[in-house]
C-alpha cells in the first residue's frame, strides 16, 4: 500500500491536465498525467555590438553581398560591380553579379587584417575582411538567359537592363565525402528602367541556378554554375526560395513573397531541389501538393520576416529557426529579428536587434544580411552585413560593414 501512495503523489505533484486509466499490479487505477513543458519561443537581445571590418576587394566595388560557407572559405555572392580605374578612386563598367571568397583563422572565425590596398572600403590602415576572386568577367557569375540582353544585361535600347541580381546566397545542400559542394539559387529575371530602376516586370520569373565546387586552394576558382530552368518559377507565380531558404535533416525550406504582402512557404527533399513535382507547399496551416497564387492570402505565414531583405538559418545552439533583415519599408541599418520552433512557425512579431550607422546617400542602407556559418562553436551571438550608400560627393564606392553583435 505504501508503494502505491508513493507512486500516485509523484504523480499528483504534476500539471493536472486529463485523467487516464492505467494497471497497477491486479488494480486499474486513475492517474493524473504530467502536462508537457511549454519551451518558451527563442528571442535573443543584443549584448553588445562591435564593427570588425569592411567587407572588400578594394579594386572592387560591390553591392548587396551576402555569404555561404564552402569548404574552407566563404563564398560571397554580390549584385552590381564596378571595377576601379587603376591609379583612381572611380569605378566604371559595371557587372550585374560577381562573387569571391573571404578566408577564415584557424578558429573559424573570419581572418580580418588591419589595413590593406587603398581602395573600395579601405583607406589602407582601417581593417578589412579581404574579399579574394578573380577580376569580373563576362558572363557573370549568375549567366543571364539568351532574351536578356546579354552578356552585361544593358539592352541596345541605352534605356533598359536585366538586373541578374541574386537576393539570397547559395543555399548548400550536399557537402561529399571529397568535399565537392553542391548548392542552388533562384534569381528573380528582373527587367528595369536603367535611368529610374523603375521595375519592368512586377513579377518576374525566376531562374534556378546549380553550383558545385570542389575546394580548391586557388582563390581564383569559383563554383562551376549551369541553368537548371530559366523558368523554374513562371510570371505571377511565388518566387519560393528567392526571399530566403534554409536547409534542416532532410527537406530544403524555401521562402517567397506573396503580391499582396507576406511570406510563403515551400518543401522540397534536399535531393530533389530540381524536381518540381516533389514540392510542397504551406498553405491554410498544412502542406499541400497544390501550388498557391501568389496573391493567395490563405499561403502567408505570419511574421516569417518583413519581407524586407534579410536571412533565414537554423540555430543549434538556441534550436531554433531564426530570420535576421530589414523592415519592409525601411532604408536604414535597423535589423529586425523573428524566431520559430519550425520553418512554418509560429513565429515570433520582429523586433529591433541592432541599428548600425547609415550611408548619406538616398538609400542610406539596404541589403541587410546575417552570416551565422561565421560563428564558433561557442559563439552566441550573429555576424551582419549591410551596404551603405553615399553620395557621389562624399564616397564612390559601394561599403559593406562586418559587425559581430553578442547575445543576451
Amino acid at each position: 500500500m505504501m508503494h502505491l501512495l508513493l507512486f500516485l503523489a509523484v504523480l499528483l505533484a504534476t500539471s493536472i491536465t486529463y485523467a487516464a486509466p492505467i494497471q497497477y499490479e491486479s488494480k486499474k487505477i486513475f492517474i493524473i498525467s504530467q502536462k508537457p513543458t511549454l519551451i518558451p519561443h527563442y528571442m535573443p537581445q543584443a549584448k553588445s555590438a562591435t564593427i570588425l571590418a569592411n567587407v572588400t576587394d578594394p579594386d572592387l566595388s560591390r553591392d548587396s553581398c551576402g555569404s555561404v560557407k564552402m569548404g574552407f572559405r566563404t563564398l560571397w555572392t554580390c549584385r552590381d560591380t564596378a571595377i576601379r580605374v587603376p591609379g583612381t578612386n572611380q569605378f566604371a563598367f559595371v557587372f550585374a553579379n560577381t562573387a569571391g571568397w573571404t578566408d577564415h583563422q584557424q578558429d573559424e572565425a573570419p581572418a580580418i587584417q588591419q589595413g590593406g590596398p587603398i581602395g573600395a572600403g579601405s583607406d589602407g590602415t582601417n581593417s578589412i575582411l579581404l574579399m579574394k576572386g578573380p577580376r569580373p568577367t563576362l558572363p557573370t557569375f549568375y549567366p543571364l538567359g539568351p532574351n536578356m540582353c546579354p552578356n552585361s544585361g544593358a539592352c541596345d535600347d541605352g534605356a533598359s537592363r536585366w538586373t541578374a541580381w541574386p537576393d539570397s546566397p547559395p543555399m548548400v545542400t550536399d557537402t561529399a565525402l571529397n568535399g565537392t559542394v553542391t548548392a542552388y539559387t533562384w534569381v528573380s529575371n528582373n527587367k528595369m528602367v536603367s535611368s529610374s530602376m523603375e521595375q519592368l516586370t512586377p513579377q518576374p520569373s525566376t531562374t534556378l541556378f546549380k553550383m558545385t565546387y570542389t575546394p580548391n586552394l586557388n582563390p581564383d576558382v569559383l563554383p562551376a554554375v549551369s541553368t537548371v530552368d530559366g523558368n523554374f518559377w513562371g510570371e505571377h507565380e511565388i518566387a519560393y526560395g528567392t526571399y530566403g531558404n534554409v536547409v534542416k535533416g532532410e527537406y530544403a525550406y524555401l521562402y517567397g513573397l506573396l503580391h499582396l504582402g507576406g511570406v510563403a512557404l515551400a518543401r522540397v527533399p534536399v535531393d530533389c531541389v530540381e524536381n518540381k513535382s516533389q514540392y510542397e507547399y504551406y498553405v491554410d496551416g498544412k502542406w499541400t501538393s497544390t501550388k498557391p497564387a501568389i496573391d493567395d492570402p490563405a499561403a502567408a505565414v505570419p511574421n516569417a520576416g518583413t519581407t524586407g531583405q534579410g536571412t533565414f538559418y537554423f540555430s543549434d545552439r538556441a534550436q531554433s529557426y531564426v530570420w535576421i533583415g530589414q523592415a519592409s519599408i525601411s532604408v536604414s541599418a535597423d535589423f529586425y529579428i523573428s524566431t520559430a520552433p519550425n520553418p512554418e512557425g509560429p513565429w515570433t512579431s520582429p523586433y529591433l536587434l541592432y541599428s548600425g550607422p547609415n550611408g548619406d546617400g538616398d538609400l542610406p542602407s539596404y541589403s541587410l544580411q546575417a552570416h551565422p556559418h561565421m560563428l564558433r562553436e561557442y559563439d552566441d551571438g550573429i555576424y551582419l552585413t549591410w551596404t551603405q550608400y553615399f553620395k557621389l560627393s562624399t564616397y564612390a564606392a559601394y561599403v559593406t560593414p562586418l559587425v559581430y553583435v553578442s547575445f543576451v
